[in-house]
């Protein structure tokens, strides 16, 4: 294609690519069991989000395919070769007060709000207008690129279990969901939920009825909820408010008769990088200890906040490092408890490339056998590994590099990415180092420019991967 200013040539698309992005992001594509069907099997949001991106690709003129509701390509080029970018639609749950509101897209001071802009709707948007870019300069690639959309990457990656038992798998590609210059290496991830017997007893004078927060295991709970019913509430509400002054968090306390509702405001975060939240379960449970419980129930929260405050898993003997990854995180997700049912305690461990599964699991395991503990496993994504000096990694820092003139060193992450679910993928963007991170966050928004940039850097690495037959 000659000299080529991509930049420039990425600049052209920023209109057209605010406008298709915000009609993508007004779609609250949360899953919903409330709308799912055989036809729609994630909800009925998750599946417009798709017809819509699907829609847009068949205005343009590229080759489109619906694949059963679970997932969607946009392609072109020919050749046997294929090239695959793998990104999302479906987002997380849109928790507390936002200044826009979360599905309502607005664009300021070259910053564009809203649940999806960064996870990963404006990264998906961003490689399918690199596709454009390379079609409208009339660029035949010698093989074909297909823009791959799952719906269920936020939960249990069923989308892409189920598009690749139909659909070919890629020979290598990228995934935009994560950070530049790159990702090379990804820790396994164990998403699963710890039942607790219900408690023996309760105090008459003090009754923990309910104890709930988090909706999302990859998620840092940003809210909790306690009920409490018993004597002397006035006493609770103040111990709770001084509580909450002192630890320095939101909340509120609210007495109906006989029972007070207490609530704590954390601060959400990705369940990979835990660190930068602040566990509301956790919050809420240490106040919890202080109360006058029955003694089984004081327990299970001593046990809760013992075993979970930790978010590297030393308290549940997961205290696992190496040196490619770093150390193991485990996010406490989820907590549901009422006086009659088992505690069910939802969690995500993000194990170091170079652990052992069954190794981790077996710690695991023995470690809740001492508590009565047990467990049940809702998935496992192994990890992944591409070598340094692999060709297809080569290629995209390269691209970076050049556009960027950075030689930040590529990442090892926490973050479970589709690279894992090809046959050889690595991330790639779309966050530049030192920009804002606020995946899974109130607020969540992308720099427009940064996300030019992308476009930029997307449409020569894809150029690159494409125009001979060697990678």
């Amino acid at each position: 294609m000659g000299s080529i200013d991509w930049y420039d040539k990425a600049l052209a698309y920023k209109e057209n690519y605010v406008e298709v992005l915000k009609g993508l992001l007004a779609i609250p594509s949360v899953y919903d069991e409330s709308s799912k069907t055989d036809k729609m099997p994630f909800g009925e949001q998750i599946d417009k989000a798709l017809r819509y991106m699907l829609n847009t690709g068949e205005r343009d003129s590229f080759v489109t395919k619906y694949v059963d509701g679970y997932a969607g390509h946009i392609e072109y080029g020919q050749g046997s070769g294929l090239v695959g970018v793998l990104g999302h639609l479906d987002v997380v749950p849109a928790d507390g007060e936002w200044t826009f509101g979360a599905f309502t897209p607005t664009l300021t001071e070259g910053r564009l709000f809203g649940r999806g802009t960064l996870d990963d709707k404006g990264p998906v948007v961003a490689a399918y207008f690199a596709m454009k870019l390379l079609k409208d300069s009339g660029y035949e690639p010698k093989k074909r690129i297909r823009l791959i959309m799952g719906t269920d990457e936020e939960r249990d990656w069923q989308c892409m279990e189920h598009y690749f038992k139909y659909e070919e798998m890629p020979d290598t590609g990228f995934t935009p969901d994560a950070d530049f210059p790159l990702i090379y290496a990804e820790k396994g991830i164990i998403d699963g939920y710890i039942s607790l017997p219900p408690a023996t007893a309760q105090s008459d004078k003090l009754r923990l009825v309910r104890f709930h927060g988090g909706k999302a295991l990859n998620m840092v709970p940003g809210q909790a909820e306690a009920t409490l019913s018993g004597e002397d509430l006035t006493a609770v509400e103040q111990a709770f408010a001084a509580y909450l002054t002192a630890a320095g968090i939101d909340g509120r306390a609210e007495v109906k008769g006989n029972n007070i509702l207490l609530s704590v405001s954390g601060k959400a975060a990705h369940g990979s990088t835990p660190e930068k939240g602040r566990n509301s379960v956790i919050v809420l449970a240490k106040f919890l200890q202080s109360l006058p419980l029955h003694g089984d129930v004081t327990d299970k929260l001593n046990w809760l906040v013992e075993k979970f405050e930790d978010y590297n898993g030393k308290g549940i003997g997961l205290g696992l490092t190496d040196d490619v990854s770093g150390p193991l995180t485990l996010n406490l997700g989820e907590c549901k408890m009422t006086e009659t049912d088992a505690w069910s305690i939802g969690v995500n461990i993000r194990y170091p490339v170079t652990a052992a599964y069954d190794t981790v699991k077996e710690n695991l395991l023995n470690e809740l056998a001492e508590a009565g503990a047990g467990f049940k496993q809702s998935s496992h994504l192994a990890s992944l590994y591409v070598e340094k000096d692999d060709p297809l990694v080569e290629t995209l820092v390269d691209v970076y590099r050049r556009q960027t003139g950075d030689a930040t060193d590529i990442l090892a992450i926490g973050g479970g990415t589709y690279a894992r679910a090809m046959k050889k993928g690595v991330a790639f963007g779309p966050l530049f180092p030192g920009a804002p991170d606020s995946a899974h966050q109130q607020d969540e928004h992308i720099l427009l420019d940064d996300m030019i940039r992308a476009i930029a850097i997307y449409a020569e690495s894809l150029y690159l991967l494409t125009k001979d037959d060697h990678i």
